[in-house]
């Protein structure tokens, strides 16, 4: 895989809690537990670039976030402030949640791979990941088993299917510093 291409996995990864952007439906794939979701496209811009520190730091509309981009995404030295990026996603499920660490700050962290086929119909060149966000808790409806909270990139909801989860989401508080694990697939074009 090209290092241009490894890196921008890493940063769309980042932005599984992206709000506000423009929207564009292309395709439908099926998430396993959920049925057909629509894949978004968004696009950001690169703000600036720490390569030595594996450090990025991205802007989708007024949300600017950080992303630390581990080492085995490759070289950050070929990607500059201003590159804009063409990011299609795919939202899967949230698979895991509990209360943040004392005195963590929202933050995005993220795996190589999701256990399980959690995306079916999946597109080629799109690539599936889990991500661990660390976000505000806003609420959980068990009534469409949908959680909602607030990321370092703006608000979102997510699908909850497992009832152990369902039942755990339903000990936090509105304002609580959650971390929650969810899948999702992503394929970036440099623009």
């Amino acid at each position: 895989m090209p290092k241009f291409s490894s890196w921008a996995i890493a940063v769309m990864l980042a932005l599984g809690s992206a709000a506000c952007a423009p929207v564009v439906t292309s395709q439908t794939v099926v998430v396993a537990g959920v049925g057909p979701v629509d894949i978004e496209q968004i696009n950001v811009e690169i703000v600036a670039v720490a390569p030595e520190e594996h450090f990025v730091t991205v802007r989708q509309g007024r949300f600017v976030w950080d992303v630390l981009v581990p080492p085995a995404f490759g070289d950050l030295r070929n990607i500059h402030a201003g590159d804009k990026l063409s990011i299609s996603r795919i939202e899967g499920v949230a698979l895991s949640a509990r209360r943040a660490k004392r005195g963590a700050k929202p933050s995005i962290t993220y795996t190589e791979t999701v256990a399980g086929a959690p995306f079916q119909n999946l597109p080629e060149k799109f690539v599936a990941r889990s991500l661990t966000l660390t976000a505000k808790f806003e609420r959980f409806d068990p009534e469409t088993n949908i959680v909602s909270y607030v990321g370092p990139a703006g608000p979102r909801n997510l699908h909850v299917l497992e009832p152990a989860l369902r039942r755990d989401l339903q000990h936090f508080g509105r304002g609580d510093l959650v971390e929650l694990t969810f899948s999702e697939a992503v394929y970036i074009q440099k623009l």
